[in-house]
């Protein structure tokens, strides 16, 4: 692609972000305290209720559902790191639920996308599986983190057992 094409690729990424951002923050505004971080991408609020990050695919913890890949431990403790004991803000998914009864949101600490920062720091892979709007961007960081070996891309071969849709009873 030419230098000029990259440009116009940029700025359109620049202008849907802000876009995002702004539709995001006037309809969303629903706070609370997270009080338990169960993966890198599983929380628990402080009134009990278990929200899943939209479009986020960490690495599993120990669970009913899978056994621990390589870097959940790591993953679950960055999210720790932006999350436990935070007030945090919510924009919720559509639907509301996922068939686990876990709350589908973007989280938002301060002016941070929660969901977008476990990718861009590679601590969880862009969950395709879906559209949502930020599908895109989040593939966009996942690809960016691994081109510079963050996170768990640090080592390929431990970044775990693949994709979601190579896995076994993942819960999405």
């Amino acid at each position: 692609m030419k230098r000029g094409g990259k440009l116009i690729v940029f700025l359109a990424v620049c202008a849907s972000i802000v876009l995002l951002g702004i539709y995001h923050a006037v309809g969303s505004g629903n706070t609370a305290r997270v009080s338990r971080v169960f993966d890198g991408d599983t929380i628990m609020l402080h009134d009990g209720t278990r929200v899943r990050l939209i479009g986020v695919d960490a690495p599993e913890m120990d669970s009913p559902y899978t056994v621990r890949e390589p870097y959940g431990p790591e993953s679950k403790a960055f999210l720790s790191s932006l999350v436990l004991g935070r007030e945090v803000r919510l924009s919720y998914g559509d639907p509301v639920r996922d068939r686990y009864g876990r709350t589908l949101a973007y989280v938002y600490a301060g002016d941070v996308l929660v969901n977008g920062r476990m990718i861009r720091e590679g601590w969880a892979r862009a969950y395709r599986q879906y559209r949502h709007p930020w599908r895109d961007l989040f593939i966009m960081y996942e690809k960016e983190a691994r081109s510079r070996g963050l996170g768990m891309w640090k080592d390929p071969d431990r970044e775990g057992l693949g994709s979601a849709e190579g896995r076994r009873g993942k819960a999405p």
